[in-house]
């Protein structure tokens, strides 16, 4: 492992605040979360505090092989909902009681933040002592440095100061069946940058053993312009902003001197408009770059020449669905002719390989919009055909199809999903038209696994109560839910009401209520809506 000198790194004393920051997942993804380095580096700033590293299938700390019972605070980064699960196991295995109600001040104050938290952390009540909503930067180095000592109590009442923070013990919840409504407490906000922080915040480390083998990594924009209607990520990363291009050269130069290759990493990487000064700081280090997703309608040449000269075999772009009318509707503006144009251009400068990702059980799908999955991935593989041909070398095209899921802060937050049958029933259709396709690999995500996103992702407190009942008394989430006088298939069928209470409704996210019905409803008619810019104050983040 290369310990990067950009980085503020582990120095412990004696009398330090001990915080070890835990990915819910193994070494070999956390080493390539880039939060997980930003916040690392973020609270070892701060005089007073050490904060190592942990991974829930390990029993000590990275760095300092310290038991996990034995800090002040343990500070789960949360990216998926599955986390839940993972973080209820990890702390039984540590020793430390998964339900809040039941930890003293023994104990390590449980905290919890990221992505897959802070747009929903109502499931997430019955586990964590705190909740941090939003971006990290200077808003987590402002809240941690100003607190007292060790005393938990006095730590959570300075967390609580914060209007960004919240404290699950402040919170109630009135239910009516599946329903939420009334929630008792304040309602906190979720922390936006107004601009993107212009601050040094790349990769910590560069690890082989890693999902991004020996790879320096850099975010180079957040949120997206597109605003399509059930990306969660483009609706709690908006408004759309970008780093400097001044402080990704000081990034680029640090880096260079430990590896040969910069992951760029973003939203919407191929937005970022100054790609091609971007491109000639990479050729000046001599370094190679990577895209973890690209968008078909980037109308810059230069992402085709970093994708050639950094020899890149391997792209990958989400049309979506088959149907260009559907894809619409789901506000991805983007025509069949531009992914194949796209295509084109990738094969031109190399790449043999092609992912395509694709969703199902979006609003009114028909047999034939599934169907149309198969025709356009033919499509590309006619492409591709050509240039394997010229080069007497086959490739190969992995097509991926999901479950819609829906999200909070999303339009998609009312909609009632297909039941599990029917939902397996079109994998199993656009399965076998695909497998039927020379050269295509087909995967698709478990549908429980799918479901169990869903619930959560719209879930209330009940549904912590159930993951941890299912977790340590290792019974069916189903029975679980059952005994919370819960149905698993009401949970993610049941189209929402339009003014009904949201167990999310205690955090304002800043987008409009209003923008998000109106968007909802679009997709019925088929209507889209423009991209995002600066100033447009149309969905309330402006």
């Amino acid at each position: 492992m290369v310990l990067t000198p950009i980085c503020n790194h582990l120095q412990a004393s004696k009398n330090d605040l001990q915080v070890c920051l835990i990915y819910p997942g193994n070494s070999f993804s956390g080493f390539s979360s880039l939060a997980i380095s930003n916040i690392y580096s973020t609270l070892n700033k701060i005089e007073g505090i050490c904060c190592d590293i942990g991974f829930i299938n390990h029993t000590e700390s990275y760095f300092l092989e310290k038991p996990f019972n034995k800090f002040d605070i343990l500070m789960f980064s949360i990216t998926y909902e599955e986390h839940l699960l993972e973080v209820i196991k990890a702390l039984e295995e540590w020793g430390i009681p998964s339900e809040r109600k039941k930890r003293n001040s023994n104990f390590p104050l449980i905290f919890g933040g990221g992505i897959g938290i802070y747009y929903n952390p109502a499931p997430f009540f019955p586990i964590f002592d705190v909740i941090y909503l939003g971006e990290g930067e200077e808003r987590l180095e402002e809240a941690f440095s100003n607190l007292p000592g060790k005393d938990k109590q006095k730590i959570k009442e300075i967390f609580d100061s914060f209007d960004n923070i919240l404290i699950p013990e402040d919170y109630s919840f009135k239910y009516e069946k599946e329903r939420v409504i009334e929630i008792t407490g304040n309602r906190k906000r979720i922390f936006r940058s107004k601009e993107y922080p212009q601050r040094l915040s790349c990769s910590c480390f560069i690890v082989e053993e890693t999902a991004f083998s020996n790879m320096g990594l850099i975010e180079i924009n957040r949120g997206c312009i597109e605003k399509c209607r059930f990306c969660v990520a483009s609706a709690m990363g908006l408004p759309y902003r970008e780093k400097s291009i001044e402080i990704l050269k000081k990034e680029i130069e640090s880096l260079s001197e430990h590896t040969n290759t910069i992951g760029l990493i973003g939203t919407a990487v191929t937005d970022y408009s100054k790609l091609d000064k971007l491109y000639e700081i990479l050729k000046g280090f001599n370094l190679k770059a990577s895209f973890a997703s690209l968008k078909a309608n980037t109308s810059s040449d230069i992402v085709f020449k970093i994708i050639a000269e950094s020899n890149q075999k391997t792209v990958t772009i989400a049309p979506e669905t088959g149907s260009e009318i559907k894809r619409f509707a789901l506000n991805k503006k983007v025509k069949d002719e531009t992914f194949f144009h796209f295509c084109e251009k990738a094969f031109e400068a190399g790449v043999e390989n092609l992912k395509l990702y694709f969703l199902t059980g979006i609003p009114e799908e028909s047999s034939e919009d599934i169907e149309k999955i198969a025709v356009l991935t033919n499509k590309f593989r006619e492409i591709a055909l050509k240039y394997w041909k010229a080069r007497k070398k086959t490739g190969k095209i992995t097509v991926s199809v999901n479950p819609l899921i829906p999200k909070p802060f999303t339009p998609m937050q009312w909609y009632g999903m297909p039941k599990k049958s029917d939902i397996e029933r079109r994998l199993r259709k656009i399965r076998t038209s695909i497998l039927k396709i020379p050269n295509t690999n087909f995967n698709s995500e478990n549908t429980k696994s799918a479901i169990f996103q869903a619930i959560i992702s719209r879930g209330d407190e009940r549904i912590g109560k159930a993951a941890i009942k299912m977790v340590k008394e290792k019974i069916s989430f189903r029975k679980a839910l059952r005994e919370e006088n819960l149905n698993m298939e009401t949970l993610y069928t049941r189209e929402r009401e339009k003014d009904e209470l949201f167990p999310w409704d205690l955090v304002e996210s800043g987008i409009k209520r209003e923008y998000l019905r109106n968007e909802y409803e679009k997709i019925f008619k088929g209507k889209v809506s423009p991209k995002c810019f600066n100033g447009c104050k149309i969905c309330g983040l402006c």
